[in-house]
């Protein structure tokens, strides 16, 4: 019972000295901000900034045209007329909407799912190009995911 009550005591003891140490603190910051650091931040403010005053219209303008450009490359493959010159030449013209959808920014702007709705479309038609059925596929369900959701938001 002596050793029981003693050992209590100890653990007791401990506890409450182990408690008693101050917490440090961790500065996890980086001292040595460059100026191309801050102008680098400055500029995606300003890009989201710019991303969030686009208005619906231009959103809506650029899912039909990214629609059409989707749409014209499925044909090609129903028909089976797509050659290599054709799928490269929808290949470009889906990685300039992919360049040009960057402007509708990506998380918490009004059209950031017009965005990934081109980066998917891109996605998808890279992958018929390398025969990656997997990830034509993925692409194109998260095409159609993704451009449902921006022509919602276009309104």
């Amino acid at each position: 019972m002596k050793q029981t009550l003693l050992a209590t005591l100890l653990c007791i003891t401990a506890f409450s000295a182990g408690a008693q140490e101050t917490l440090k603190d961790v500065d996890l910051s980086n001292r040595h901000t460059t100026m191309e650091d801050l102008k680098a931040g400055q500029a995606l403010i300003d890009a989201q900034n710019a991303a969030s005053r686009i208005p619906a219209s231009e959103a809506r303008e650029f899912i039909k045209r990214l629609d059409a450009t989707v749409k014209r490359g499925l044909t090609q493959l129903d028909n089976k007329q797509a050659d290599p010159v054709q799928i490269r030449e929808l290949a470009i013209d889906l990685s300039s909407l992919e360049a040009e959808g960057k402007k509708f920014g990506v998380l918490f702007t009004p059209f950031h799912k017009c965005n990934e709705a081109a980066v998917s479309a891109a996605s998808s038609w890279q992958g018929l190009m390398f025969n990656d059925a997997l990830q034509f596929e993925n692409g194109f369900i998260e095409y159609e995911a993704a451009g449902a959701a921006c022509e919602r938001a276009a309104g």
